[in-house]
């Protein structure tokens, strides 16, 4: 359903969740606090997204999830273009942006990825981590690579809703010590580039997978949360 011109909310008067509410999945896969901008931009911009695909803005139990892992924005590589095809898969990933679903690992492209992540820091413990970890995106939209989105990842609304959400609620949870906050991608578009002076707050520098430093800060802290990691390393996908 399309909005009137001046009917944007104020970023400040919702959360995340409600922001991504007023999604329409049975309109174009864009907010519609997007919607304008996106055409203004990529009248001038190549930007790369495949509309395809539906928004993923976070993907995991984001409300509840003790990890955060903070990403650019969803990859659109073959498996997962393939995967959104389906309509189950689809609707799968709409469900996501409730900000409760667990990880959806299930899925071509979500899978092969997630099992990286699970390998490397829950002992190869897929539903463990499917339920504790939640990945966050800047930019809701999936591309290719991240090149010619970065110029325009500070112009979206739903970057300013996902950059608010990072000040507002993931920051503040991690000074806590309610949840472990890492930065994986993008980092300076994020706005976050320093630990704020908290142990909880984690950059990590590397372009892919994650240092011993950090695996080691991952498994202390999942430790400390009475997480059991019961299973035997995997070896790396």
């Amino acid at each position: 359903m399309r909005r009137k011109t001046g009917e944007q909310c104020s970023m400040s008067a919702m959360n995340i969740f409600d922001f991504w509410q007023r999604f329409d999945h049975r309109d174009e896969n864009t907010h519609p606090d997007d919607e304008a901008v996106l055409a203004e931009l990529q009248a001038a911009y190549s930007t790369d997204f495949d509309m395809t695909f539906p928004p993923g803005p976070y993907f995991g139990p984001l409300k509840t999830a003790k990890i955060v892992l903070c990403y650019a924005n969803p990859s659109a590589d073959q498996p997962s273009v393939k995967a959104v095809s389906k309509q189950n898969h689809h609707d799968t990933l709409l469900r996501q942006l409730s900000g409760e679903e667990d990880y959806p690992y299930q899925i071509g492209g979500w899978d092969t990825w997630f099992r990286r992540v699970a390998n490397s820091l829950f002992a190869g413990d897929d539903k463990l981590a499917s339920r504790t970890v939640a990945i966050a995106n800047l930019i809701p939209y999936a591309s290719k690579n991240m090149d010619n989105v970065e110029a325009i990842a500070n112009c979206l609304p739903s970057v300013w809703a996902m950059q608010d959400h990072l000040r507002h609620n993931l920051i503040p949870r991690a000074k806590r010590g309610e949840i472990l906050l890492v930065m994986c991608r993008s980092s300076h578009l994020w706005g976050l580039r320093t630990s704020h002076g908290s142990e909880n707050i984690i950059i990590n520098d590397v372009r892919s997978g994650y240092t011993t430093e950090i695996k080691k800060i991952v498994s202390k802290f999942l430790a400390m949360n009475n997480f059991n990691l019961t299973k035997s390393i995997k070896p790396q996908v």
